[in-house]
């Protein structure tokens, strides 16, 4: 049994336990919805501590103004100075940057190659990409600046959370044939990102080159919006559809920690995995 003399000579114990506290309580006032706050009574039984140790750790967060309290009612929620470190956080991020350790990890295990895209217009643009392991070459020619939104994977994963107003926009400047597999009539690509929105990541099956397939998956920021995507290119033949549901489950998965860095909100699918179905069944067949 730890006795007063113990613990007194853990100061940095006691302090490390505090801080997490402080976190801890911090954490409770930002999931909170009612913009009343909540009482430090409340707060207490959340944490499982007392009334007393709540208004002990909330001193000097009010100081700091990481949280505020309403003098009539008492009652407390996040202040000012949450914002500014959340503001702060935010201006130091770009979707490049952020993205590009999972652009790593998708190229090393899956092998094949990974790629961000970034709206720009009705197309959509390369912002970074990386090769797996022995897919080098494999690309020559193939890895162009800008594509189309409605015939690349990237493109229709956008389009799927973008909006109404921006996929009129692409339907009304025209949806050209790349490949004879391109999706060219209006509502065939409605139907088609109704299905990309619910299962939660876009199939390019050689829509955008005869020899291709591509599994991607959106990219949201703290606004809701979407500022990119995330996808795993490949040779049809080395991305039968049978591996699709395999690399879309990465892709997903990846797409997701991106947006969580980028202070947005997940969406999609309640499971990272896709249905087995739906993921398999690449359009007009394998």
């Amino acid at each position: 049994m730890s006795t007063t003399a113990d613990v007194a000579s853990r100061p940095g114990r006691n302090e490390s336990l505090s801080l997490r506290r402080a976190l801890a309580l911090l954490e409770v006032c930002a999931q909170e919805t009612d913009p009343a706050g909540l009482t430090a009574a409340e707060i207490g039984r959340r944490l499982g501590v007392h009334k007393s140790t709540v208004l002990r750790l909330a001193a000097p967060l009010l100081e700091s103004e990481l949280l505020r309290r309403d003098p009539t009612s008492g009652r407390f929620r996040l202040g000012p100075g949450a914002l500014r470190l959340g503001h702060a956080y935010l201006s130091s991020l770009d979707v490049e940057t952020v993205a590009a350790g999972a652009l790593d990890d998708l190229a090393r295990t899956s092998g094949c190659l990974a790629v961000l895209t970034v709206p720009d217009g009705v197309h959509v643009r390369l912002a970074a990409h990386r090769s797996g392991p022995g897919s080098a070459g494999r690309f020559p020619g193939r890895i162009p600046a800008t594509v189309p939104m409605h015939c690349s994977a990237t493109g229709k994963a956008i389009l799927s959370v973008a909006g109404a107003a921006t996929v009129e926009r692409v339907v009304a400047a025209g949806l050209p044939p790349a490949t004879g597999r391109t999706i060219t009539d209006p509502g065939e690509l409605r139907a088609e990102l109704v299905r990309t929105r619910r299962r939660g990541f876009a199939v390019d099956d050689r829509e955008l080159d005869a020899d291709l397939r591509a599994v991607a998956a959106p990219v949201l920021d703290h606004t809701g919006g979407v500022v990119g995507a995330l996808a795993l290119v490949a040779p049809a033949a080395r991305m039968p559809a049978a591996a699709v549901q395999e690399h879309a489950r990465a892709v997903v998965l990846a797409a997701r920690a991106v947006t969580r860095r980028l202070g947005g909100a997940v969406i999609g699918p309640r499971e990272a995995s896709p249905a087995p179905a739906e993921a398999h069944q690449v359009r007009r067949g394998a």
